[in-house]
């Protein structure tokens, strides 16, 4: 996460769909990261609703665009910045002005670059 590189205090929380990835970031920033600073926070919808009730610096969301708009809108409330990624997978366009194989290159160079 950028946001952790660049040395911001950073709360996180991870979706719901994935509990046991979510239990291990959650216990990996809790061993090596300065709970005054970073925090994860786990559950589902209920708690998801709570966290947007408080005002942040930003808002990063990465998921789908029905739970994006929420995002949004709770973001709304307090006029707080977001940076929202619902989800394009990626899509790419390619005319036929350029090379077909230089064009494909890039675009796996893109999708995977943060692959980790």
């Amino acid at each position: 996460m950028t946001a952790l590189a660049a040395g911001n205090c950073v709360f996180v929380k991870p979706s719901e769909l994935a509990p046991h990835s979510s239990n291990v970031i959650a216990e990996i920033v809790k061993k090596y990261l300065n709970p005054n600073c970073y925090t994860v926070v786990e559950g589902g919808i209920e708690v998801s609703k709570n966290v947007l009730t408080h005002k942040f610096d930003h808002i990063v969301f990465i998921g789908g665009t029905e739970k994006g708009k929420i995002v949004a809108r709770a973001a709304a409330e307090h006029l707080t910045p977001i940076t929202l990624e619902l989800g394009g997978k990626s899509p790419a366009i390619v005319d036929g002005s350029g090379s077909l194989d230089l064009a494909a290159k890039r675009i796996c160079h893109l999708k995977l670059f943060n692959a980790g």
